[in-house]
């Protein structure tokens, strides 16, 4: 996805939302990690808001990229 002035076509869409959704689930799966280890301590409910947060841009991922691959003919 270059940083052009050419319009952002349905394919780059897909891309974005794709790999938006991997970057959550890495940073969910660190999360889980860290809660399930015991390291985060006194900040757990702080890794859960940012879990929950997490499972929002997951979720909203999977309806983009599915929104744009449905609408791509």
């Amino acid at each position: 996805m270059p940083f052009t002035n050419k319009p952002f076509g349905t394919e780059d869409k897909i891309k974005m939302f794709e790999r938006m959704g991997a970057t959550a689930a890495i940073i969910a799966l660190i999360i889980i990690m860290l809660i399930e280890s015991g390291y985060v301590g006194e900040y757990k409910n702080l890794a859960d808001m940012g879990l929950t947060a997490m499972i929002v841009v997951l979720a909203v991922s999977l309806v983009g990229s599915l929104f744009y691959k449905t609408r791509k003919k």
